[in-house]
């Protein structure tokens, strides 16, 4: 890019001319004064040389006056008697008259001569205090034409400056049209390099995926013999309950009838049903349904205790309810100022609570979809939120703001505030009432003592990178942790040691609020991948069992399974939920 600079000389030239025009008009100004001055200095020394010559007249004649005065009075002294004296004193009298009258004039001339030479004086000061002034004026245009010369010197450096910076660019520019020249060659060689191994890759991808696909065929000729084994034992069983039905009378004995009345299922305290844990859960082969659930995005998805209901939220602020069987909406709930991240049923089943990026968390009333709650009290993004598997007035929650919030969902506060030591992503309530646990920025698994808000254990170093969700199983309160790093990990909540790293090639997180599951009868675990597959998990060998993925999918950013094993619930990027289920 070229520079326009000025041209030195006519710049130069142009200055000199203006402060030569300028000199000759302030020249000017000062000509006529110069010359009244010099006029009156000339006039001024004439007057002082005929005031001279008069004074030297005046004191001739005065001189003379004196003389015949004397001579008179010596006359009429020495001689009073003579005729003669009497005549030349006579003659001298008329000669004194006569000195007297041509003296007259010479004092009026003196006097008059006097006034002009106050004039002149009076003048004199006049042209002096014009001449000072513009003495002061001219100094300052000196100034002022000092001070334009050093600026056109400055300027001159600057222009000389900006050549020499014009100079420089010029020749980086050409560097870097050298550079980008390279650059494009060595860019072309890459690409050329990067289209062989490109090439190379899916060569070597289609060949894993035909071993895979054969693994595959392997797997679904043992699962149908284990189905059908299956089945064979339901036959047997079913023969087994026949043969027994005439045991039931000893049911009906007192202590065996009140031993079985002490069993409960865990959850009838807090009013709701729970769904029996399945013996099996059943993998997921297909996809059932795919709805449009959001706009802008699907984020989180949760199912209650009992299994019969589901709700989703995502970018529209809005929390959609859904029958897990049917894959039906059957409502919504609305009051979310933000995107909503996470949603959780209360134990009782009877409430809803809701996470988002509008620094608040928000609880409804599922029967009449009104809000019960507006809980605030963080100051950024609530990131999770989680309600106590064992209370249903209880809940906690987190945020950016480094913060996890223990609520009293009956008042509507905060009991508890927790610090963090970085930013909190997910929390959850463990199967011990009094422990949560939290996954965080830096990769570190966190357990809390809410009694006290101390932390009462941590897993360093769990992840590589930041902890995207955290998941408790049903069955034995295993902890899954799912990372930026693309692996998912379990812990024992006893030992606090990793029991099992899961990991596919093809396995990408495709956000920091990607959530995993755990399947009800803790033998598998699942999560959604940024190419739009559902990975599921053997927990004990850590192999993949399955990837789920249908035509259109889009990248899986949370599921979940329902309690009673089926089915398994996916949210995708676009906002669609899918359901998938085995046979």
């Amino acid at each position: 890019m070229e520079i326009a600079m000025p041209n030195g000389t006519s710049f130069m030239f142009d200055i000199h001319k203006q402060l030569v025009a300028r000199n000759a008009v302030e020249v000017h100004a000062f000509a006529e004064i110069t010359s009244d001055y010099q006029r009156c200095l000339d006039q001024l020394r004439d007057l002082r040389v005929r005031n001279a010559q008069l004074d030297k007249e005046a004191a001739e004649l005065r001189r003379e006056s004196v003389e015949l005065s004397h001579a008179a009075q010596e006359a009429r002294n020495g001689v009073a008697n003579s005729q003669e004296a009497s005549l030349d004193v006579a003659d001298m009298r008329a000669e004194v008259s006569k000195l007297k009258d041509e003296l007259a004039p010479v004092y009026k001339d003196k006097a008059r001569l006097t006034e002009e030479l106050m004039q002149c004086r009076e003048s004199l000061a006049r042209v002096r205090d014009i001449n000072e002034k513009h003495s002061q004026a001219l100094d300052e245009a000196t100034g002022r034409i000092r001070d334009l010369q050093s600026r056109n010197k400055e300027l001159s450096q600057q222009v000389d400056n900006e050549r020499a910076t014009q100079a420089v660019a010029a020749s980086e520019l050409e560097t870097s049209r050298h550079e980008r020249a390279e650059a494009e060659q060595k860019l072309n060689k890459l690409t050329a390099d990067n289209d062989e191994l490109v090439q190379r890759l899916v060569e070597m991808k289609a060949t894993e995926v035909e071993r895979m696909n054969e693994v595959n065929r392997t797997c679904d000729e043992m699962l149908k013999s284990a189905r059908s084994m299956e089945r064979q034992a339901a036959q047997q069983a079913q023969q087994s309950a026949n043969s027994m039905r005439h045991t039931s009378s000893i049911l009906r004995t007192p202590s065996l009838s009140g031993a079985l009345r002490g069993m409960r299922i865990r959850g009838a305290e807090t009013g709701g049903e729970v769904a029996a844990p399945a013996a099996a859960t059943p993998v997921p082969e297909k996809a059932t349904k795919s709805v449009p659930a959001h706009d802008g995005g699907c984020f989180t998805c949760a199912f209650d205790r009992s299994g019969s209901h589901m709700a989703t939220g995502g970018a529209d602020k809005v929390v959609k309810l859904w029958d897990p069987a049917t894959g039906a909406n059957t409502g919504s709930l609305r009051g979310m100022l933000d995107t909503i991240l996470e949603v959780s049923f209360t134990a009782d089943q009877k409430h809803l609570l809701a996470a988002g990026g509008d620094q608040a968390l928000r609880m409804w009333d599922i029967t009449s979809g009104r809000v019960r709650h507006t809980l605030t009290g963080h100051t950024g993004k609530v990131s999770s939120v989680d309600c106590s598997p064992s209370s249903s007035l209880r809940a906690v929650s987190s945020g950016t703001d480094r913060t996890i919030k223990v609520w009293d969902l009956n008042k509507g506060y905060c009991l508890r505030t927790i610090m963090c030591h970085s930013s909190c992503n997910s929390v959850r309530c463990t199967r011990d009432e009094h422990l949560i646990c939290s996954g965080h920025f830096d990769g570190t698994l966190r357990f809390w003592d809410i009694r006290n808000g101390k932390m009462a254990n941590e897993v360093t170093g769990l992840h590589t990178q930041q902890i995207c969700s955290v998941q408790i199983g049903t069955r034995d309160g295993t902890v899954l942790t799912c990372g930026k790093d693309n692996l998912l990990k379990t812990v024992n909540p006893q030992t606090f040691e990793v029991k099992q790293t899961f990991r596919a090639p093809q396995f990408s997180v495709g956000t920091i609020w990607c959530t995993a599951c755990i399947s009800p009868d803790g033998q598998h675990v699942a999560a959604g991948s940024g190419n739009g597959s559902l990975f599921v998990w053997n927990m004990e060998t850590a192999a993949v069992a399955h990837e789920l993925k249908h035509s259109g999918s889009q990248p899986i950013l949370a599921s979940a399974w329902g309690p009673a094993g089926q089915p398994l619930v996916s949210c995708e990027k676009n906002g669609t939920v899918t359901f998938w289920s085995g046979q």
